[in-house]
C-alpha cells in the first residue's frame, strides 16, 4: 500500500490515505509481508484490527482472503456473512462471499447472493462480475446447460476490458466454433417485444435490465408473473423459457419454450421457440447410444499384428497422433486399426451401396517396460476395441476369429466402458465410411455424397419423440403437428451440420407441405452476431451491408453451416468493395474448399486461379503462392490421372525445389498417400540438368543450354 498520506487511499473508499487507512497502514503491511509464510500470523493481525475497526472492509476482505487460502472456509464465509449483517449492500464483500459460495457449493446454491452481487457490484465492480461469469459458464458447460455456459461467457466479456476481455473473447470464439456441440446452443437469442400494455411494459423493461446483468432467475420471474397474468401471450413464455435456460434450469426452459410455440402467432417464432425446447430435450433424455471400449489381454503383439494384417478387413489406419497419445505408463501404442463391415477391392466397389464402413477401431498396445507396466497392473499387450452398442458384439467376433488364441480374456471377463454417447435421431449420419486401396478420393467422395440423401431418408421415416412416435414423413398430413414437424427439421439440420452434411431444407419443406420460411431483414446498424443462428437461412444476403455480410459469412462458418457460407461467398465475391474487405485471396480459398466438397472440381481449380491473382506483390509473395500451389496438389491428387497434375508437378520441382528443397519430402508423402507414389518421378531432373548437367540456377537473363530445361522462379518475378 503506498505511504503517501494524500494518496487516493488503496482500499477502495476513494478517500485520502490519511483519512480513511493510514491508522492502520503499518500493521495492514506487516500482515500483507507476512501472509504467505505465516498466514496463521497475518490471520492474527487481520483479525485484531477488525475488531477494533469493524466497518473496515479492507480488513473483512484481507481476512477473508487469508482464511480461504489457509483452507479456513467457513471461518472464511463466516466473517463475511458477519460484516453483511450490518453492511448488507458492500459490494467487494459481497463479491468475496460469492466467490467463495461457488466454488464451494456450486452455483445452484448460491445463485441469490449471486444475482444479489450481480445487481450491486456490476457498475463498479465489473471486473469481479467478469471473473464469476466465467466461473459460472465453465461450470455450466460440465453441466451440459450449453445456452447458460454461453450466455454467462457473453457476460463476462461485457464486463471485461483490455487483455482479459481479449482471451475471453477468444473463450467465447473457441465455444462458438466447438462443432461437436449443436449449433443452436452456440448462437445469441433475443427476447421478443412484450408491449401489449403499460404494465407488462414495465415489467419487462424491469427483467430487461436484470436480463443484461446476467440475473436471469429473477427475470424469469417477472416474466412468471406476466404468464400468470397474460396466459395467452406467447412472448412471454419464450421470453421466460430464455431466462431460465440461461440460468441454467434447462427443464424448465423446455417446458416454457414449448407452450410458448403453441402461443405464437408468427410461425417462424414459434418453430425457433419449439426447436430450441426439442433440442434441449434431447439433452434431458435418457435416450441415447453408446460407445463403448473394452480391453482384451493377448500373448504376443507380433503374432496379433502379422494376424490382423493378413485378414483384408482389417486396415491399418495412419492418422493417429501418437504425440498426444495416453495410454498406461510401460506401455507403447503399437498401431491404431480399423475394422470393417466388409473387405472390397477398387474393382468390386461399383455401386454406393458397397463402401465399407469401419465398425471398430483396434487399438494395439505392448508392453514397452515391464516394471512400469506392472505398477500399472498390466503384465500382458492388449488391444482396445472401440465402437458403437449395435457394432460392438459384431467386432468383438470378428476379432475373436482373426485372433483365436492369442486372445487371452476370455468372454465372461470383457469389460465394457462407456466413453461417449450420442442422440438416437444422429445415428442415420453418424456413418463412417472406409476408402478401399486403389479408390482415389474424387471417386470415393462421389459414393459418399450419393448416400448422403439416405441418411435422410432413413431419418424422415424413423419415429421421433417431439412428434409422438410419428415419423416426419407420417407427420407431414397433420396439421396439429405442423410447427412440431417444422422445428424438428431445424433439429435435425443441426445434429446433420455436425457430421458435415447439409441437408437441402426447402425441399424437404416442400416434401412436408411445410410453409417456406419467410425472409428477414435487419438493420444497416445491426450486428449479425445478434440475430439467432436459427434466422440465419431466413436472411438475404442480397441486402445485408458489406460488413454485415462479412460477419455473415464469419458466422456460418463457425456454426458449420456451409450452404449459408456458400450464399454470403457468393455474394462477397460479387462486391469488389466486400470482397477487398474480406479478402480476395481468403474469399476463394473458402470458395475452393466448398467447391471441393460438393464435387464441383473445375469451379475448385477456377477458385483457386483466382486466389493466386489476388496476390500482392511483395516479400510474402513466394511463400503465398507456394502455399496456393501445395492446396492445388492436395486438390489434384483426388484423382491422380488429372492430366494437370504432372505439369503441376514439374512446376514444383523447376520453381520451388531448388529454393527449398525440403518440401520434396512433404510433396511425396502426399503423392504416397493418394497411392501414386511413381509420380515422384516427375520431381527428378528439371533445371538440374541445365547446361552440363551439373546443375545450375537460373537468372533474368541467362542463356540455358542442353536439354530438360525449366527456370526457378524468383521472388518478384512475374
Amino acid at each position: 500500500m503506498a505511504n503517501d498520506p494524500y494518496a487516493v487511499c488503496p482500499c477502495g473508499s476513494g478517500k485520502k490515505l490519511k483519512f480513511c487507512c493510514g491508522e492502520i497502514l503499518p500493521d495492514l503491511q506487516r500482515a500483507f509481508r507476512i501472509r504467505d509464510n505465516q498466514p496463521e500470523a497475518a490471520i492474527k493481525i487481520f483479525s485484531d484490527l477488525l475488531k477494533k475497526h469493524p466497518d473496515k472492509d479492507i480488513l473483512v476482505r484481507e481476512l477473508t482472503s487469508t482464511l480461504y487460502e489457509n483452507g479456513q472456509i467457513e471461518d472464511a464465509r463466516k466473517v463475511a456473512i458477519e460484516f453483511l449483517k450490518n453492511h448488507p449492500d458492500h459490494p467487494g464483500v459481497l463479491l468475496s462471499l460469492s466467490e467463495i459460495c461457488l466454488k464451494e457449493d456450486g452455483f445452484e446454491p448460491s445463485r441469490r447472493v449471486l444475482h444479489r452481487t450481480f445487481q450491486l457490484c456490476a457498475k463498479n465492480h465489473p471486473l469481479g462480475i467478469a471473473y464469476l461469469a466465467s466461473m459460472i459458464a465453465a461450470d455450466m458447460a460440465k453441466a451440459g446447460c450449453l445456452m447458460s455456459a454461453r450466455e454467462h461467457l457473453a457476460l463476462a466479456v461485457r464486463m471485461s476490458t483490455g487483455e482479459r476481455q481479449k482471451n475471453l473473447v477468444l473463450q467465447l470464439v473457441s465455444f462458438e466454433s466447438e462443432s461437436s456441440l449443436p449449433f443452436i446452443f452456440r448462437s445469441a437469442y433475443q427476447l421478443l417485444p412484450v408491449a401489449f400494455s403499460d404494465e407488462a411494459a414495465q415489467q419487462d423493461t424491469r427483467a430487461r435490465k436484470l436480463s443484461v446483468l446476467g440475473c436471469w432467475e429473477p427475470a424469469s420471474i417477472l416474466y412468471n408473473r406476466l404468464a400468470d397474468s397474460y396466459p395467452t401471450e406467447g412472448a412471454v413464455w419464450y421470453n421466460m423459457g430464455l431466462c431460465q435456460a440461461w440460468d441454467g434450469r434447462i427443464a424448465e426452459a423446455a417446458g416454457s419454450l414449448h407452450h410458448a410455440a403453441t402461443l405464437l402467432q408468427d410461425f417462424d417464432q414459434a418453430i425457433e421457440a419449439e426447436a430450441l425446447a426439442q433440442q434441449i430435450d434431447s439433452q434431458l433424455s435418457e435416450e441415447r447410444y453408446n460407445t463403448f471400449s473394452v480391453n482384451l489381454s493377448v500373448k504376443s503383439m507380433s503374432e496379433l499384428l502379422t494376424r490382423l494384417e493378413q485378414d483384408p478387413a482389417i486396415q491399418r489406419n495412419d492418422s493417429h497422433d501418437h504425440h498426444d497419445c495416453h495410454h498406461p505408463n510401460g506401455t507403447g501404442h503399437t498401431a491404431e486399426m480399423v475394422l470393417l463391415s466388409a473387405a472390397i477391392s477398387a474393382e468390386q466397389l461399383t455401386d454406393p451401396s458397397l463402401v465399407p464402413e469401419s465398425i471398430a477401431d483396434l487399438d494395439l498396445y505392448d508392453i514397452v517396460d515391464a516394471e512400469q507396466a506392472a505398477m500399472a497392473d498390466l503384465k500382458d499387450p492388449f488391444i482396445v476395441v472401440t465402437s458403437t452398442d449395435s457394432l460392438l458384439d459384431q467386432a468383438i467376433v470378428k476379432l475373436r476369429a482373426v485372433a483365436g488364441d492369442l486372445i487371452l480374456t476370455n468372454a465372461d471377463q470383457e469389460k465394457r466402458q462407456v466413453i461417449e454417447f450420442e442422440r438416437p435421431q444422429a445415428r442415420p449420419f453418424d456413418r463412417r465410411y472406409y476408402c478401399p486401396p486403389g479408390v482415389n478420393q474424387k471417386q470415393f467422395r462421389h459414393l459418399v455424397r450419393q448416400l448422403e440423401p439416405a441418411a435422410v431418408e432413413t431419418w424422415l421415416n424413423m419415429p421421433l419423440a417431439p412428434l409422438g412416435g410419428k415419423s416426419a414423413q407420417d407427420s407431414s398430413t397433420d396439421e396439429s403437428l405442423k410447427k412440431k414437424l417444422a422445428a424438428s427439421l431445424l433439429v435435425m439440420q443441426s445434429v446433420a451440420s455436425r457430421y458435415d452434411q447439409a441437408p437441402d431444407l426447402n425441399a424437404l419443406r416442400q416434401r412436408l407441405n411445410l410453409p417456406t420460411r419467410a425472409g428477414r431483414d435487419i438493420p444497416a446498424n445491426a450486428a449479425v452476431a445478434a440475430v439467432p443462428a436459427l434466422q440465419y437461412e431466413r436472411l438475404n444476403v442480397v441486402r445485408l451491408t458489406d460488413a454485415q455480410l462479412q460477419e455473415f459469412t464469419n458466422r456460418c462458418s463457425v456454426l458449420g453451416l456451409r450452404n449459408q457460407v456458400r450464399a454470403g461467398l457468393d455474394e462477397i465475391i460479387g462486391r469488389p468493395s466486400a470482397l477487398k474487405e474480406f479478402g480476395a485471396r481468403r474469399a476463394f480459398l473458402m470458395r475452393a474448399a466448398i467447391a471441393r466438397v460438393e464435387e464441383q472440381a473445375e469451379f475448385a481449380f477456377e477458385c483457386l486461379e483466382n486466389a493466386r491473382q489476388a496476390v500482392e506483390p511483395g516479400t510474402e509473395a513466394f511463400r503465398v503462392h507456394l502455399e496456393l500451389d501445395i492446396r492445388e496438389l492436395s486438390y489434384r491428387l483426388d484423382d491422380p490421372a488429372d492430366a494437370q497434375l504432372k505439369p503441376l508437378l514439374h512446376k514444383f520441382r523447376d520453381r520451388y525445389l531448388h529454393k527449398i528443397p525440403e518440401i520434396e519430402g512433404v510433396i511425396v508423402e502426399q503423392l504416397e498417400h493418394a497411392n501414386c507414389p511413381e509420380l515422384a518421378a516427375e520431381l527428378e531432373g528439371g533445371l538440374a540438368a541445365i547446361g552440363s548437367g551439373q546443375g545450375g540456377l537460373w537468372t533474368p537473363g541467362a542463356e540455358s543450354s542442353g536439354a530438360g530445361g525449366g527456370q526457378l522462379w524468383l521472388p518478384g518475378q512475374e
